[in-house]
């Protein structure tokens, strides 16, 4: 009698539960490893849109998610002191057009239902395991782990982020050596905060716009806001998203309130009622071909491939695309607890090949074009001088004055993965 193919999936947080669930219903038998002790209270906001919810409604938690947050209906874009460069409804139609909204949700919250998904499905969890390294076979892959224990699977599926010990030593048994991230020279402050009134009547994704400084924020709860400041700064910031200490949170919001000195007293008020703030630096990593994202037992999925910058807000969202093409064509190795034997023929045999490469060649075109818009995006909403912040402006009133302008560039993300 065979047994379920054993899939190693390194990483609890988006992709790697969604992938685990998605692959335990087509008779594998995932296994999530986390390197953290115990998935806690951690990170600010993800913005899910259309695309990703509509792969979390697959595994039945999208109307969990929508139903905590509240889904924007508006877009609404301003200068610094609140002067509107333009706004629109757009959102508004995404659900009917298709067939789910946008939401903020916070990243606990998120991180925290889909391991607990995992649990009810009874997919193995195992917290506190950090992966430190992977060795080959033809027909098996072997994690092996800081607490010094090894699981040997299948193949190994890597979900482990932006900063992927997965990536870093699939490329390592390569041959190759990953680059150093180099510093964008921006940083970004993201903090949760009560939703001033103000900004309550209208559930609305919001960007204000200044000389080398740039707002946003959106709805995460009817009474909470997600917001993060992108500013220029020359000193190197540590990449990470540890939260604030209550005395660095003192220091924060005196800092950011004295950058801020004359914006909207929306923006001001979310900075000083924060409940919660992180800053980190941005920073840009080499782009791997589609040749690098596998090898003959080990894929490598969301931020662990293809790392971007938030200010497209589609990191999240391409993870679960990623999950989705995936999940996909990995073949069903059980059908009405019969083993398909032929499917099972094919992990051991061409696994890289049939699925692998198949996987990395449909997607790496799609997210390399959003990573590199998502840098373009993030320069320009910080643009320095009154010369590039004047064309800043003017650019985006013109894209406000025709909604097919902005329903374009939205359907380029949301009218995937199906």
């Amino acid at each position: 009698m065979s047994t379920a193919p054993v899939v190693l999936i390194i990483g609890c947080g988006i992709a790697g539960p969604v992938v685990a669930i998605l692959l335990k219903r087509k008779g594998y038998q995932p296994i999530v490893f986390e390197k953290v002790s115990k998935l806690a209270d951690a990170g600010a906001s993800l913005m899910l849109m259309s695309n990703g919810l509509k792969v979390l409604n697959l595994i039945g938690v999208a109307d969990d998610f929508t139903t905590e947050s509240t889904p924007i209906t508006t877009l609404w874009d301003a200068k610094a002191t609140g002067e509107i460069l333009g706004q629109s409804n757009l959102p508004s139609t995404f659900t009917s057009k298709y067939g789910q909204p946008a939401a903020g949700i916070r990243r606990t919250s998120a991180n925290l239902k889909l391991k607990q998904l995992l649990l009810d499905s009874d997919i193995e969890v195992r917290e506190g395991w950090q992966l430190t390294d992977i060795s080959e076979s033809d027909s098996s892959v072997k994690a092996s782990f800081k607490n010094g224990q090894s699981v040997t699977g299948s193949f190994l599926i890597g979900c482990d982020g932006i900063k992927a010990t997965s990536r870093s030593i699939l490329l390592k048994n390569q041959g190759q050596t990953e680059s150093a991230a180099d510093y964008t020279g921006l940083t970004q402050t993201a903090g949760i905060s009560p939703t001033p009134a103000s900004l309550l009547p209208v559930p609305a994704m919001r960007n204000w716009y200044s000389d080398s400084i740039h707002a946003i924020s959106y709805p995460i709860s009817p009474t909470h806001t997600s917001w993060a400041i992108t500013q220029r700064e020359s000193q190197e910031k540590e990449e990470t998203w540890r939260p604030c200490h209550p005395d660095e949170m003192l220091e924060q919001r005196a800092y950011l309130s004295k950058l801020l000195a004359g914006w909207d007293d929306a923006v001001l008020e979310l900075v000083n009622s924060s409940e919660r703030i992180i800053k980190f630096g941005l920073f840009d990593r080499q782009e791997l071909g589609p040749e690098q994202w596998y090898s003959r037992r080990c894929v490598l999925v969301g931020d662990a491939a293809h790392p971007t910058s938030p200010h497209l807000g589609q990191g999240a969202n391409q993870a679960l695309e990623d999950a989705y093409h995936l999940s996909q064509l990995l073949p069903a190795v059980s059908t009405d607890g019969a083993p398909n034997e032929d499917a099972i023929s094919l992990l051991v045999k061409d696994l890289a090949e049939v699925v692998f490469k198949s996987f990395a060649e449909m997607r790496q075109p799609r997210t390399s074009a959003l990573v590199r818009g998502a840098r373009v995006q993030g320069e320009s909403r910080v643009a320095s001088g009154d010369e590039a912040c004047q064309k800043r402006d003017a650019a985006i009133e013109s894209s406000f004055r025709d909604d097919s302008i902005i329903a374009a560039k939205f359907d380029n993300f949301l009218s995937h993965p199906f």
